[in-house]
């Protein structure tokens, strides 16, 4: 095996300073999408305070994220911080499109053990959400400065900017990650 892997972040990993904070190697090497999966949230998260992102496959759906090139010395990290040996999510292999590249690179991403059933998110109708499917709003300002810092198309930050969330603040991390400027519809 080599002594680097690429990773596809599609939820608080898009932001640099985020990333950073257990994986100091990571570099990013641009914006990526994935095909045939959706962004979607569910459960709850202790540091977070809301629902935590997760990607479920659906036909026809596409996700965008940073993917990020990051030396092997911080898989059991990354692993670390995704919650998997407490059975939070569960590392899997997909192949995400560079935007910078125009190239399939095979990276590693995490979903949730407990995945959603339902399509909750996907119509922007948001009133009906229910409160284990919200993120908290710090959770959805992190996704979407690291959404713009990583060059995602616009539109697909307007729908992030709309994804109802619980009104809930993680003060300590909107000063560390600098949220104060970011605004959510």
């Amino acid at each position: 095996m080599g002594s680097k892997f690429f990773y596809f972040g599609f939820g608080s990993n898009m932001l640099a300073s985020r990333i950073h904070i257990q994986n100091p190697t990571a570099r990013r090497i641009g914006a990526g999408k994935l095909e045939n999966f959706r962004l979607d949230f569910h459960t709850g998260s202790r540091n977070w305070l809301g629902a935590p992102a997760t990607i479920v496959p659906t036909q026809g759906s596409h996700v965008y994220g940073s993917i990020w090139e990051i030396d092997m010395c911080n898989l059991k990290d990354l692993d670390d911080q995704e919650g998997v040996s407490e059975g939070i999510y569960i590392p899997i292999s997909v192949p995400v499109h560079s935007l910078t590249t125009d190239t399939s690179i095979t990276c590693r991403a995490y979903h949730l053990t407990n995945q959603p059933q339902s399509e909750l998110h996907a119509g922007g109708v948001q009133e009906n959400i229910p409160y284990d499917r919200q993120p908290s709003q710090t959770y959805l300002k992190v996704l979407v400065k690291g959404a713009n810092e990583t060059g995602i198309p616009e539109e697909y930050i307007k729908w992030l900017r709309g994804i109802r969330h619980n009104g809930k603040q993680v003060p300590p991390m909107e000063a560390k990650l600098e949220l104060d400027q970011v605004k959510l519809s």
